[in-house]
């Protein structure tokens, strides 16, 4: 399967388009490249072949958490299927050739250390997670929802508080259904816009907890 995801980057299989969306949410991210370069390799008969690794990811430098950080060269690739944690229909059976990708991704890893980057490789156990299904929900908080009025005093219920259920923290600005459906866009968006803390590796549920920042 290939793509193009909203931000114009191609993709060339659903697991990428998922670790995509990853990137596209987490905030330390300043940007990203799909198939960014070809790595020269040698196989074991001293061939040389081109490899192309799957995306380049570059990090904010005026951050916290990605001060520092160098560029990180990725690959991303199915289970073994000895490691799925359940056994996955696939059109064509994934078969890997572990002497060929250890051989190119050591390459990878060369080449990329040269840069001054980084090289790494992602599973699909690692891209899809309960995180993943609440990055799919939240972008859409995140890349479609505007601003709102109801969000300053939202930040300051919460922080009166300490810490809500989601739906306890829609609950204090309103109290009817059709109330809670115009206020939980914004709780959504500052969930999206880590203005406030919630366990993210959990299902987000109208139960999760919500905690403000100063109380983090």
């Amino acid at each position: 399967m290939t793509g193009t995801a909203p931000d114009g980057q191609q993709f060339e299989s659903t697991i990428e388009e998922d670790f995509f969306v990853l990137l596209r949410f987490n905030r330390s991210v300043a940007s990203f490249e799909a198939q960014p370069v070809k790595v020269e390799w040698l196989d074991a008969k001293g061939k040389i072949h081109t490899y192309t690794p799957d995306v380049l990811v570059h990090y904010h430098q005026d951050m916290d958490e990605s001060v520092s950080k160098p560029p990180l060269l990725c690959e991303i690739k199915p289970d073994h299927p000895e490691d799925a944690p359940q056994p996955v229909k696939r059109k064509h059976p994934y078969k890997e050739n572990a002497a060929e990708n250890a051989l190119k991704w050591a390459a990878a890893k060369r080449y990329a250390t040269a840069q001054g980057w980084e090289f790494s490789v992602f599973r699909e156990k690692d891209v899809r997670t309960p995180y993943l299904k609440n990055v799919r929900f939240l972008l859409r908080a995140l890349e479609k929802v505007k601003d709102s009025h109801f969000q300053p005093e939202l930040l300051e219920k919460l922080d009166e508080n300490g810490s809500l259920t989601l739906d306890e923290w829609a609950g204090t600005l309103a109290s009817t259904l059709e109330a809670r459906a115009k206020v939980l866009p914004a709780c959504y968006r500052l969930i999206a816009l880590q203005r406030v803390e919630v366990d993210l590796e959990q299902p987000l549920t109208l139960q999760s907890m919500v905690r403000a920042m100063s109380h983090a």
